[in-house]
């Protein structure tokens, strides 16, 4: 969101009128405000003591949250009611904050929704020549960039799985990264994402936690890179 107004005016915003900023001093009445919203992984280990005091009756208190409810799940009763919207990567949140948007080629914002109307193959584009071309080059199966080996989603099992089942018909999965075998630096990602765009055909696209509609950049370094993203996760990818 930047700071201050600059997010508001480099987007040309309806509604410029806000402005964004960490300082306290500016909440000496918290009660002035229209909206607060609440970091959703930091407020859910807060004592009661560092909650507002005080509260407007026409306030919306927003429960704010890109990260998975599976490693920050909302269960403590002291929040029972105490929301009023939700801004997180849920589709049925008031306001979405998610990873990725999905446009139409005349960059209409399209999705993520529940219900998406994709279009049908004859009603898309023919693939390019140049893009054929380009694919061949590729001469692996799948790669995987991972860091995070004891995740809660179990993903590593199922890359294992994957990997032998890959060499009983003489195809790897190379894996990158603390859980795997390979190395390719973070600090030159986007060398590795070129490496994944020249040499692979499937990239393992594998969140590290199941919940719903929670689908991250993961997703994106395939499409980005002329792969076929392998998914995991408990979204549901038609939407």
């Amino acid at each position: 969101m930047g700071q201050g107004q600059e997010g508001f005016t480099s987007r040309d915003c309806p509604h410029q009128n806000c402005y964004v900023t960490g300082e306290k001093k500016y909440f000496n009445d918290i009660t002035n405000f229209d909206v607060v919203i609440f970091s959703g992984p930091e407020v859910l280990t807060h004592p009661e003591m560092l909650l507002p005091s005080k509260r407007a009756q026409h306030q919306k208190y927003v429960f704010a949250s890109i990260e998975s409810s599976d490693y920050y799940p909302a269960c403590a009763n002291k929040y029972d009611g105490y929301f009023n919207w939700t801004w997180t990567f849920r589709l049925d949140s008031e306001v979405r904050w998610g990873y990725l948007d999905v446009r139409d080629s005349k960059d209409n914002l399209i999705g993520p929704n529940k219900v998406m109307h994709w279009l049908k193959l004859k009603e898309m584009d023919p693939v390019s020549k140049e893009f054929k071309q380009n694919l061949k080059t590729k001469n692996k199966a799948a790669a995987w960039f991972v860091s995070n080996c004891r995740d809660k989603a179990g993903r590593m099992k199922v890359a294992k799985e994957l990997k032998d089942e890959l060499e009983t018909y003489g195809l790897e999965l190379d894996i990158y990264g603390k859980c795997g075998t390979l190395e390719c630096s973070t600090s030159n990602q986007e060398e590795c994402l070129k490496m994944v765009e020249d040499t692979y055909y499937f990239y393992l696209s594998f969140e590290n936690s199941f919940s719903e509609d929670y689908v991250t950049e993961k997703l994106l370094q395939p499409l980005r890179h002329n792969a076929v993203p392998i998914v995991y996760g408990a979204a549901n990818y038609t939407r």
